[in-house]
């Protein structure tokens, strides 16, 4: 028997919770493309007007896309396979779920005032706290004993590392808007494409080499690696 205010995974409002969850990553994600709005005659008289009036808006709602659905699948991917939630869980990941659907206003300003490093400050605060909050919400499922097998120190350890490098690379790019250019700062962010790859099979193989147990659970569900 569940304790009070626990929700087993094959309870009705452990169903309902994952399915409040999706909908505020699918609400986030649609209203992505409302950051692109200029429909000015002038906007659309040529491809170079277009490009140039809505360019900047297009990519950042590329960038976001990629970024919103990475953190859903991966979200969606743990929740999942928790074997029961419980308030303090459903809590924490309503704080994930504000920090998504302040991914589309971040969005946005990075994609009408590109040329200020503000926005680009914002946009990469936004991104570093939803994703640690997505790590917060694991740690304590683990700890609580939500997830099944508890990890092991070699596990939390890549789990930490994983982490911490996609807010170091965007907070790390926050000095790079102020001090270089808001576009080198937003540079900075496609060297996540190569160091959470290699980040992951450095984990692996770490996690293989521990023993079997460690790596059937080598699948730290909140990096950015679910997004390859």
């Amino acid at each position: 028997m569940s304790a009070p205010g626990t929700y087993k995974h094959d309870d009705l409002e452990f169903a309902r919770a994952v399915t409040f969850f999706d909908a505020i990553f699918a609400f986030a994600v649609t209203l992505l493309i409302t950051t692109v709005d200029d429909f000015s005659p002038e906007a659309w008289s040529s491809f170079e007007a277009l490009k140039e009036t809505n360019g900047p808006s297009l990519l950042a709602f590329a960038i976001s896309f990629v970024v919103v659905v990475s953190f859903w699948r991966a979200n969606h991917q743990e929740v999942t396979r928790f074997e029961a939630l419980d308030g303090r869980l459903i809590f924490l990941n309503c704080v994930v779920m504000f920090g998504v659907v302040l991914i589309p206003f971040g969005t946005e300003a990075i994609g009408k005032l590109g040329d200020h490093p503000l926005p680009v400050a914002v946009y990469a605060v936004i991104i570093s706290g939803t994703y640690l909050m997505q790590h917060v919400v694991v740690l304590v499922a683990d700890r609580r004993g939500l997830r099944g097998a508890r990890m092991s120190s070699r596990q939390l350890t890549w789990d930490l590392v994983s982490a911490a490098i996609l807010p170091l690379i965007f907070l790390g790019s926050i000095p790079l808007a102020y001090l270089v250019s808001p576009q080198v700062a937003e540079q900075s962010w496609i060297s996540l494409a190569v160091i959470m790859p290699v980040i992951g099979r450095l984990e692996q193989a770490s996690l293989a080499k521990a023993g079997p147990a460690n790596a059937t659970a080598a699948e730290p569900a909140l990096t950015d690696k679910d997004a390859e």
